[in-house]
């Protein structure tokens, strides 16, 4: 009986693993049956170095938001070396599975300035038992409200509904909320969106200032 050679072992288990991490830690996905394509757009990303061999590189993880049929799904996808940097708000396309909608795989960004209108808002209201964030970039908006009684942070994300050039209604469809105890991450169903609006009264947009009200939020930062 042949026995099984080490070096060719090790090559390709280095192999695997090399593909493995270039692949962003995700085994490929292959799909069953027919799909389709369709876009998703980015609500949150974060930037990480790498350090390997003295040199210091960036990898970006972005997480996405898609529908289908009136349900969400979310995603996120770790960028490499040699795609350029995303931002809140731009697209990405998909190809997605018919039979299982959430099965998905990212096939390209568009280009990260196709956002021709790219305005972005941040609000901040400091107060004793904590303070609220809420932050606006092409559409997306991200609201973030802390507790000191409670030490947790309650975390929603989601898009806007504009009219006209005025917001007429933020619709949240992640939550994320962390305490000392507890953890969760859940895309947002009725009663949790009910929520959110009764807590949360809604906001106007002055079209001659180019601003939002939000009260009690105060305007803290501007730019477009």
């Amino acid at each position: 009986m042949n026995k099984i050679n080490p070096w060719a072992f090790g090559i390709v288990f280095l192999s695997f693993v090399a593909f493995y991490a270039w692949n962003g830690f995700k085994l490929p996905i292959f799909f069953w049956g027919k799909t389709y394509k369709q876009d998703a757009i980015i609500y949150d990303t974060k930037i990480h170095t790498v350090s390997f061999g003295g040199q210091v590189n960036w990898k970006q993880t972005v997480r996405y938001l898609y529908q289908v049929d009136n349900n969400w799904y979310d995603g996120s996808y770790t960028l490499k070396g040699s795609q350029s940097k995303q931002n809140i708000g731009n697209l990405i396309s998909l190809e997605i599975s018919k039979l299982r909608p959430s099965k998905h795989r990212v096939r390209a960004f568009y280009k990260s300035d196709q956002n021709i209108h790219n305005i972005e808002k941040h609000f901040e209201t400091r107060q004793i038992s904590g303070y609220k964030k809420f932050n606006v970039a092409n559409r997306v908006f991200s609201l973030i409200d802390f507790s000191v009684q409670e030490d947790s942070i309650s975390n929603y994300y989601g898009i806007l509904h504009v009219k006209n050039d005025s917001i007429k209604e933020l619709i949240p469809i992640i939550h994320y909320y962390k305490s000392k105890t507890y953890l969760e991450y859940q895309l947002i169903d009725q009663s949790l969106r009910n929520q959110f609006q009764n807590k949360y009264q809604i906001m106007q947009s002055q079209k001659d200032e180019k601003s939002i009200q939000l009260k009690p939020l105060e305007e803290t930062f501007y730019k477009s």
